[in-house]
């Protein structure tokens, strides 16, 4: 009793001998895992390394929910690729029977029997249905305002491609291997460009945060993009291939305020509003006309507002490409720092915490690490909130250094 009276945490990690026995000379895993470890790598350790896992039950989570959204969508996409036909050709009855089609056939899969065994498993099964509909039809509107085709549906990449955004040497002997795969990739091309855009859907409330990348806590994105724009470029050697855009998707179904005198195509409209994809966009003018030439005031489609033919910054989420470069060369300076602490040993019991949350909020293993703000040597990470600009700045600022 004594001692726990007077315990206090000490970061001790492991050894540089251990972490390599546990991971190997050659780090291999998702993205999700370097953004995990920047988030606790404690946490990291106890999963990536000890393999921990949560033991499973028979139930619908939030988790199981997102993958039959992904996987319903993804086959809409691949139906409509065997017919050859394009999601803004559908009328609103195809589309819905398309997508009726698809969550059936993906909830048989998943385990149609869970999803029919009570009524709260029934409603779910509908409102991914509903979801679906709602989805694809938001993604054909914003297609329709744009230059954009989509090129690719869960495309994966991984150290195998021999990409240099997959694969990052850590040191003489030590690599890092990644793999990803994108939900969807779009592609326009002119004479002299392509111009490259990707998308990835999420089930739950995401929102693209530049001091989050800074921090590695979202590098998906960025990740993503620099091995896309690596793969075309391959493919069209002659040609610059620009980043038009990187974005997320939240799949939602929204209600809006209905105001007395208002007509169905006005409410679509708020409807499509609320289901603007967030993200980064290139500040090229020629780009953003690509993205959506029905671009007036605020965008329907990407996070963007005009005035007089001028971009409004302060509305707006835009970079140069000169930037995008800057954001490419800095996460994989990130992943490779990221790396190198790995197989050092260190897994610190120091969880980060931004804004209101902290990365404890949905993390399985309270049980196992105890850390408690009120045990001496226990504290958060504190991220400070940080603005675009100074974002830009600091990442600069380590380029040139």
């Amino acid at each position: 009793l004594t001692e726990a009276a007077f315990y206090s945490y000490k970061e001790k990690g492991i050894s540089g001998a251990a972490a390599k026995a546990l991971y190997g000379r050659i780090l291999q895993g998702s993205v999700t895992r370097l953004e995990q470890y920047a988030a606790c790598a404690y946490a990291h350790f106890l999963k990536y390394g000890l393999e921990l896992m949560e033991r499973q039950e028979y139930q619908i989570a939030a988790a199981d929910m997102g993958n039959m959204f992904h996987s319903s969508i993804d086959l809409c996409f691949k139906e409509l690729g065997k017919e050859k036909k394009s999601l803004t050709d559908l009328t609103g009855q195809q589309r819905m029977e398309l997508a009726q089609a698809c969550v059936r056939q993906v909830t048989e899969e998943y385990g149609y029997a869970m999803l029919t065994d009570s009524a709260r498993n029934r409603y779910l099964a509908g409102r991914i249905e509903r979801m679906t509909d709602r989805t694809l039809w938001a993604l054909a509107e914003q297609l329709k305002k744009g230059d954009f085709v989509p090129s690719g549906f869960e495309v994966s990449f991984s150290a195998i491609d021999n990409l240099e955004a997959m694969k990052i040497r850590l040191s003489q002997e030590e690599e890092m291997h990644l793999r990803g795969r994108i939900d969807r990739l779009d592609l326009c091309e002119d004479d002299n460009c392509v111009y490259v855009k990707i998308i990835d859907y999420k089930s739950g409330a995401a929102r693209f945060d530049l001091a989050a990348v800074y921090y590695g806590l979202q590098l998906q994105l960025v990740v993503y993009m620099d091995a896309v724009t690596e793969l075309e470029q391959r493919k069209h050697p002659k040609k610059q291939v620009v980043p038009a855009g990187i974005f997320y998707y939240q799949i939602k179904d929204p209600l809006v305020d209905k105001e007395e005198i208002q007509t169905p195509e006005e409410i679509q409209e708020q409807i499509l509003k609320q289901l603007r994809m967030n993200g980064l966009v290139n500040s090229d003018l020629e780009v953003i006309e690509h993205l959506d030439h029905q671009i007036e005031q605020k965008s329907d489609v990407i996070p963007v507002a005009m005035k007089n033919g001028m971009i409004q910054e302060h509305y707006s989420s835009v970079a140069s490409t000169r930037r995008f470069e800057i954001l490419r060369q800095y996460v994989r300076s990130q992943i490779k720092r990221s790396g190198l602490e790995i197989l050092k040993g260190r897994a610190s019991a120091e969880p980060c915490t931004e804004g209101s949350g902290s990365a404890c909020e949905y993390c399985p293993y309270h049980s196992v690490c105890g850390f408690d703000t009120r045990i001496e040597g226990c504290r958060f990470r504190r991220f400070p909130a940080l603005k675009p600009e100074e974002v830009w700045e600091l990442m600069g600022d380590e380029q040139e250094d």
